[in-house]
């Protein structure tokens, strides 16, 4: 017997698909309710009206909850390579805009931020017209979400599934403030005082370099940024791991320990695959490479 097809009103709304993909979700009507933020009253309409119109039973419904039929196994099937070819069609799309003009986002951590001021702002005066959203976070941004289009960061490990730029090698060592340090060489090194990266894992190259070299019962001030560590031994707080990139070159401090490269830590530029596709990304992409390649950070700690 040849299918009967559906008639225009008949036919499923798209925005009853996530209704019913979250009932598969979360099992029931009320669990449904709370992940999408509406009345339990709206999803059971939503449910009743797309098995109404596929005349059809998508969920049996038991005490303990509502449970997929064949049918809706095979309702969430479709329905999710539906969902994921719409998420791969915004991203390729909006990645393909080929305008110098609109909003784009970069993520880069505090301390990159303060040395590459003149970076975007000499991208920010070549193209006027694109909005440049800056991000100084430490936290973890996702690329794959689009928190943000590009991410400029310096890692061990970048994400394999984003394409990525490796632009320069990044030592790290110790550094004081000139009047700390001139009264420190005096004392015992117990007695010294170090400003330390909030990192209890030690996980981070500074971190690293700081158990190395401070005694163990040496005085600790703890902050929870780079910048915050930066502006403490400038004010002459005491000695910190930082960034060759950071500390070199600035007034009043004074490298206490030598610089170390074995942590195998480099600047990188990262984009989504179909993001970089977008005339604005692959600008600022370009720009930023040559930039920060050839004047900032292109020569290691000397």
């Amino acid at each position: 017997m040849k299918a009967q097809k559906l008639s225009g009103d008949q036919k499923l709304e798209w925005s009853d698909i996530p209704y019913i993909l979250t009932v598969c979700e979360a099992g029931s009507l009320a669990g449904a309710a709370r992940l999408l933020g509406v009345n339990h009253s709206t999803v059971f309409r939503r449910v009743e009206s797309v098995e109404k119109r596929l005349g059809v039973r998508l969920f049996e419904r038991r005490r303990s909850g509502y449970v997929m039929t064949p049918a809706g196994e095979l309702f969430l099937k479709q329905a999710s390579v539906l969902c994921n070819g719409m998420d791969r069609i915004e991203r390729e799309l909006s990645g393909k805009d080929l305008r110098l003009e609109g909003p784009l986002t970069v993520t880069t951590t505090d301390s990159l931020l303060h040395c590459l001021s003149p970076v975007f702002a000499a991208f920010q005066a070549r193209h006027p017209d694109i909005e440049l959203r800056l991000l100084s976070d430490v936290r973890a941004l996702d690329l794959m979400q689009r928190d943000a289009d590009i991410a400029l960061r310096p890692t061990h490990d970048p994400p394999e599934h984003w394409i990525g730029r490796r632009l320069s090698r990044l030592s790290f060592a110790t550094y004081a403030h000139r009047d700390y340090w001139q009264e420190a060489c005096e004392l015992a090194p117990d007695n010294l005082r170090w400003v330390l990266l909030g990192d209890d894992l030690h996980q981070s190259p500074m971190s690293r370099l700081a158990v190395r070299h401070r005694a163990k019962e040496a005085k600790v001030t703890i902050a929870n940024t780079m910048m915050s560590v930066f502006d403490l031994v400038r004010s002459g707080t005491g000695i910190a791991a930082m960034p060759c990139y950071l500390a070199e070159g600035s007034p009043g401090l004074v490298r206490v320990h030598e610089p170390d490269a074995s942590a195998n830590w480099h600047l990188w530029l990262l984009a989504h695959p179909d993001v970089r596709r977008s005339a604005r990304v692959n600008a600022f992409y370009d720009f930023a490479a040559t930039q920060i390649t050839e004047a900032y950070l292109g020569q290691p700690c000397p």
